[in-house]
């Protein structure tokens, strides 16, 4: 994996420090989206409670910074909201931590791409 820390996030952002040494030392979407598939609905909803209202602040916050040199702090805020999107996904999107009608435990192919 990459070398972030996993234990400090930028300051404001301590109500997600309890996701950063997990989703936020995910590597690929591939990967998000299996860890996600374990989890229980309770805990998936309690993750989405914390995170769904600082994502205006999040996303301000890393605006502020050029996207391919990111400080370790901000890439590793990045990396932890990115993964808690996968359990939007869940909340709102499938009602359940898996993809209905999927098998279990399924694969998916995105791309992550930094756009010049």
């Amino acid at each position: 994996m990459t070398d972030f820390p996993t234990s400090i996030l930028p300051r404001g952002f301590n109500a997600l420090q309890p996701y950063a040494a997990t989703w936020g030392a995910l590597e690929t979407p591939e990967n998000c989206d299996l860890f996600r598939q374990h989890f229980m609905m309770e805990e998936l909803k309690d993750s989405y409670d914390i995170a769904a209202p600082r994502l205006d602040a999040v996303f301000d916050h890393r605006d502020k910074f050029p996207m391919n040199d990111l400080p370790a702090q901000e890439a590793l805020l990045y990396r932890t909201v990115l993964g808690l999107t996968e359990v939007a996904m869940a909340i709102e999107g499938f009602g359940q931590p898996r993809v209905p009608c999927a098998p279990y435990s399924h694969k998916i192919a995105i791309e992550w791409a930094v756009h010049k």
